[in-house]
């Protein structure tokens, strides 16, 4: 199941202290070491300042270079990043009454989306009374990986993240959705880790109801896979040939499947979807049966 921890500690540290700490402990695809974060996660928690004196550091430049490597929304500001990990504080605000506020809160903030990561991350309350968080869990290798597909999903635990509180996702196993904080506007800490191990691994989006996969997620790789659907508007004989390439030789199962969609709004042809028959990885192949069996 998903890991939840609570605190035994008041001590706390500076944020360097925290920075150094997580450089000498995390190790890139190594879960354990971030998982051994977790106490020095929440000293940082207990210190209140540490934010504070960041956005006051912040508000005393011209704002000029903000968060400019940032390619979360505005509810994430990344405070530190290596070639490992990367920390980021996430703001989490009680919902308005106004329901037009209300609708656009839900979506920027991914209140009530269900869905998984394909990478670890680590959290932990920091400010106010703390988001609510559903947790379920899925098999990873027993799913393709298409919308409407049927997923054997296990609910876990219902909980809420305030100071004194951490969660630890695991990638491509454990499927999550927020909920508003009730009572005042909260704040977490995070730290994910990077690694290419967990790149190959797609992300869903989940429709609890029906138990179905609802979306294939694409995250900060979102302008990747639209320039290939573009391809469906504007291509000639060089992009048909590029697409080819890509969908059998890159590095990316995601995107040698997204190259084959492309070719096959194109072509319109299930000689596309032989192709992914040959692929490496499972799940690129049978998508591709899938497409063959329902011509489509």
């Amino acid at each position: 199941m998903a890991y939840t921890y609570k605190s035994n500690t008041t001590e706390s540290i500076s944020l360097e202290e925290f920075i150094d700490t997580l450089n000498r402990t995390i190790s890139s695809g190594d879960e354990d070491s971030l998982l051994a974060c977790v106490d020095p996660l929440f000293k940082i928690s207990n210190n209140a300042n540490f934010f504070t004196e960041y956005l006051n550091k912040q508000l005393a430049s011209d704002l000029s270079d903000f968060q400019n490597a940032n390619v979360y929304s505005e509810q994430s500001y990344m405070i530190y990043e290596c070639k490992d990990f990367y920390i980021r504080v996430t703001y989490w605000p009680v919902l308005s009454n106004n329901n037009n506020v209300r609708d656009s809160q839900n979506e920027l903030f991914s209140y009530d989306f269900a869905h998984d990561h394909n990478f670890p991350l680590l959290t932990a309350g920091y400010k106010g009374g703390g988001y609510i968080t559903k947790l379920w869990e899925y098999d990873y290798e027993k799913v393709i990986g298409y919308a409407n597909e049927k997923v054997d999903i296990r609910f876990l635990e219902e909980v809420t993240l305030a100071p004194g509180r951490a969660l630890y996702y695991r990638p491509s196993k454990d499927i999550h959705s927020q909920f508003a904080p009730l009572k005042e506007d909260s704040l977490a800490i995070n730290i994910i880790m990077k690694s290419n191990k967990y790149s190959d691994c797609k992300q869903y989006e989940f429709d609890m109801n029906k138990k179905v996969i609802k979306n294939v997620m694409h995250g900060s790789s979102s302008a990747r896979f639209g320039l290939l659907e573009l391809t469906n508007l504007v291509y000639n004989s060089t992009t048909i040939d590029l697409l080819h390439k890509l969908s059998k030789t890159h590095e990316l199962p995601q995107v040698r499947e997204e190259s084959l969609k492309a070719l096959y709004n194109i072509e319109k042809t299930n000689e596309v979807w032989k192709i992914g028959l040959q692929d490496i990885d499972k799940s690129v192949q049978l998508y591709s049966e899938l497409r063959i069996e329902n011509n489509t």
